[in-house]
Formats: C-alpha cells, sequence, structure tokens
C-alpha cells in the first residue's frame, strides 16, 4: 500500500524538479527535431524544416514545399512522460514566406490517471528581409498557446488549469549558402503563470553558427542562456552523408554536460529520423520522429 502512494509522490516531485528555474521550467526544454538532437541540440542556425518553430522561426523562410511531421518523445526513458508533436508548413504564394501549425503535448500519466498536461499549440511564420544570390536576412515569429492542466488528486479534486500566450521571434542570415547565424528568443513577451502566485515562464536567448564546408558535411555551435540562470549552455555537434540518403549525427552539450548521436534516412519524399541523449544521473532520452515533403 505505501508503494501504491509513493510512487505518485516521487514521479510529481521529479516532474517539479524538472521545473525550478534554472532547469528550465514549463514548457521548455523538449524539442521535436531528431536530427537537431543528434546535433548537440544545437539548431537555431541549421534550421530548414517544419521544426525550425521550435528552435528559429526564421528558418521557415527556407522551406519551398509543403511538408507535414510528428514526432515522440521518451524523456529519460521513463515510460510515464508523454511527450507528442506534431506539425505542419505551408510556403506562402509571392514570396510572403512558410506558415506553420504546432501542437505538441507532454503530460504524466500513473495507472490510468493524468497528474499533468502542458498543451502548447503555436502559430509561426519565416520570411526573407533581404535575399541575393550571395547573402539573406531571415525574420520569424511565432504565437503561441500554452494550456497547463493538473489533473486530479488522489482524492478525486479537479486542481485547476491554466492558459497562458507566448511570443517567439528569431532572425536567420545565411553567406554563400555555407555559413548561417541564427539569433533566437523564446518568451519575449514574459509570460506567468497562476493566479495568486505567479510564476514566469522560461526565456531564453540562443545564439548560434553553423558552417557546411562542403556537401553532405555540416557542422553547428550554439550559445543558449537561460534569463535568471548564471550559466550560459553550449550546445554543438557535426552531421556527415556516410551513404546516399543516410546521415549520421553526434554532439555534445555543457551545463550538464552530455552527448548526443542520431541517424536520419530520406527515401520517396519520407525522411525518418532518431535521435539520443544521455544524462549523468538520470536515463537517455530517445526520440523518433518522420517529416513528408509534397
Amino acid at each position: 500500500m505505501m508503494k501504491r502512494f509513493l510512487q505518485p509522490i516521487l514521479i510529481l516531485t521529479l516532474l517539479l524538479g524538472m521545473q525550478l528555474p534554472v532547469q528550465g521550467g514549463l514548457f521548455d526544454d523538449r524539442f521535436p527535431s531528431p536530427r537537431v538532437m543528434g546535433m548537440g541540440g544545437a539548431g537555431v542556425a541549421t534550421g530548414d524544416n517544419l521544426w525550425s518553430a521550435y528552435y528559429n522561426p526564421a528558418g521557415l523562410s527556407m522551406l519551398e514545399q509543403v511538408q507535414l511531421g510528428g514526432a515522440y518523445q521518451r524523456l529519460f526513458n521513463l515510460t510515464y512522460f508523454k511527450n507528442f508533436f506534431g506539425a505542419a508548413a505551408y510556403p506562402l504564394p509571392n514570396n510572403y514566406g512558410t506558415v506553420s501549425l504546432n501542437v505538441q503535448y507532454f503530460g504524466v500519466d500513473y495507472e490510468g490517471e493524468n497528474l499533468s498536461g502542458e498543451y502548447t499549440f503555436a502559430l509561426s511564420h519565416g520570411f526573407y528581409l533581404l535575399k541575393d544570390i550571395h547573402s539573406s536576412l531571415a525574420f520569424g515569429y511565432s504565437i503561441k498557446g500554452y494550456n497547463w492542466d493538473l489533473g486530479t488528486s488522489v482524492g478525486g479534486v479537479e486542481l485547476g488549469s491554466a492558459s497562458m500566450l507566448g511570443i517567439d521571434v528569431g532572425f536567420q542570415a545565411t553567406v554563400y549558402s555555407r555559413t548561417f547565424v541564427g539569433l533566437y528568443f523564446l518568451n519575449i513577451n514574459a509570460p506567468q503563470v497562476g493566479e495568486v502566485v505567479k510564476t514566469d515562464l522560461p526565456q531564453r536567448i540562443v545564439a548560434g553558427v553553423a558552417y557546411q564546408p562542403y556537401d553532405g558535411v555540416t557542422t553547428s555551435l550554439d550559445f543558449n542562456r537561460l534569463l535568471g540562470s548564471d550559466e550560459t549552455e553550449i550546445w554543438a555537434g557535426a552531421e556527415f552523408l556516410v551513404f546516399d540518403r543516410i546521415n549520421l549525427r553526434f554532439g555534445g552539450t555543457t551545463n550538464p554536460n552530455r552527448f548526443t548521436a542520431g541517424i536520419g534516412f530520406e527515401v520517396q519524399g519520407f525522411t525518418i529520423d532518431y535521435g539520443m541523449r544521455t544524462h549523468s544521473e538520470l536515463g537517455e532520452t530517445h526520440l523518433v520522429g518522420w517529416t513528408y515533403q509534397f
């Protein structure tokens, strides 16, 4: 009997620990691209598909075809964490850029009961401010609706829910289609959750650079700072086209020190990707995803 009540308490303790400001907080540190995860999470400058909305919406400007995608992440290899992503991107006519719709669910389930559920819905838009044969500068933004549902207590009491609005903005520049620079601001409007006690949603500033010395090789480096934290995280990685339509990826992060790896396959418009990230104390995180390009 004691074990039955102890396990939910431990699960909630871990969940709340993940939501402390120094760890990233609510609605943060969950990204859908296995490709970027395999490259150490460094995606502010390399984003060029429908998942760009999560790393730097300015990267949507590079899309030229309709894309659909989905992903599933198992955080720390724990079965009671549920994390799903879905997205669709559509290039607008007359050089008005690309828009995308994104949805994410992150929940904690135990013995059929939902202890916590986070829902995020986003409309993103990326477009070029200038572009010529040698260089480009793009801007992007995301308007996000957050909803946090605390589920039902052990005694059957509804613990309530809260909703809020977040806004992200980003810039991306390219030089000779080999060098890419990105700058991204998460929750620039400083949203808060709670009626009596206000809790700030995480705000991040990410700056990075990516370089493609030749076709089939991409290196990336991001500097990621959570506002209110005294440390800057460094995320870095590389991607190599080892066989036709098969990519291998490696990377790592600091603060905390983690290693990443991944692989991707491209088959007739479909891209299937897998990414993995280690953790010094908890289990590894696995991420699988797919995209289809029309």
